[in-house]
């Protein structure tokens, strides 16, 4: 053990005694300890304080039996079930904003699109409190399909095949990394819902202790 180790392990078994007896000095007894985020400070540091989990909430995989090695797939599939409405409804709203983007990403309505798209899946992880990221994900990739299906199918339609988009591979890559685009757009969608979420409850309850002290 080093000496700094027993120093800081003697200087708080000192503390443990006077406040056992009352007599710890009022500003050793208010001044928190600086925690590792405070240390660490940085500018994402100050861009995106530390957000505490939800208070309150039950356990999101309460229920849950599934082991084995696909494990990580069954408990993102028990998630997505049990909370359909946190990810469905966004995909929908995220399909019409991806629609209207793409119908001209110059105009108002370009724009506006590309604003819902991504409030939708902002609002994916906001109620998707189980698991932000995952709900954002989700809801993204639900939308993104949808509207692929739907310019399949007008092409289609027009009597264009597949060879109207370029050869076989061209059109797998390319809508292949256009979906983890979007996946990983719901993603941060996701997570920055989120944790707005987290942020908006901590400062909630640290007004309503300052309310109290007054």
């Amino acid at each position: 053990m080093s000496v700094d180790e027993r120093s800081r392990r003697a200087e708080a078994r000192r503390r443990a005694r006077l406040a056992a007896r009352g007599e710890l000095p009022e500003a050793e007894e208010t001044e928190p300890e600086p925690g590792p985020s405070a240390r660490r400070g940085g500018f994402l540091g100050r861009m995106f304080p530390s957000a505490p989990p939800l208070p309150g909430r039950p356990n999101p995989l309460g229920g849950f039996t599934g082991s084995g090695p696909l494990r990580p797939i069954t408990e993102r599939a028990f998630l997505l079930r049990r909370n359909l409405v946190s990810w469905v409804l966004p995909a929908i709203l995220a399909f019409g904003g991806l629609m209207a983007s793409l119908s001209d990403r110059e105009s108002v309505l370009g724009l506006m699109g590309t604003f819902v798209l991504f409030g939708a899946l902002i609002a994916a992880g906001w109620f998707g409190w189980q698991r932000p990221t995952l709900y954002g994900t989700a809801a993204a990739l639900l939308g993104y399909f949808v509207a692929l299906a739907l310019i399949f199918a007008f092409f289609s339609s027009r009597g264009a095949g597949t060879s109207a988009f370029g050869t076989p591979a061209e059109v797998i890559s390319g809508f292949t990394l256009q979906a983890l685009f979007y996946g990983a757009l719901g993603f941060i969608g996701g997570w920055y819902g989120g944790y707005l979420r987290r942020r908006q409850v901590q400062i909630g309850a640290d007004q309503r202790a300052r309310q109290r002290r007054r």
